[in-house]
């Protein structure tokens, strides 16, 4: 692979660079999209879980969140972290 002025490795090869620049609108969208998913996986696993019990916890122990309250906030935020909607607003 080559090099540019500041000595950073090229991450397309030249042979690469001239396919791509021959490309039809169905490919250059299929090499976008393979593009975006690959960034999409990294930026995916790059990221921390988030340990809800943890959260609950540091809730917990916040003046003035009883079991009531805390309940409540639970009820709100399980559907977020498990990939469900929001219930449409509200004061909790």
């Amino acid at each position: 692979m080559g090099q540019n002025r500041k000595g950073n490795k090229y991450l397309i090869t030249r042979a690469k660079y001239k396919s791509i620049k021959a490309f039809d609108h169905q490919q250059m969208e299929k090499f976008c999209m393979d593009i975006y998913k690959s960034g999409y996986q990294d930026g995916k696993e790059s990221v921390p879980g988030v340990d809800l019990k943890a959260v609950y916890e540091a809730i917990a122990s916040t003046k003035g969140i009883g079991p009531k309250k805390l309940e409540e906030v639970k009820a709100r935020l399980e559907p977020l972290f498990k990939g469900g909607q929001k219930d449409g607003g509200g004061e909790l």
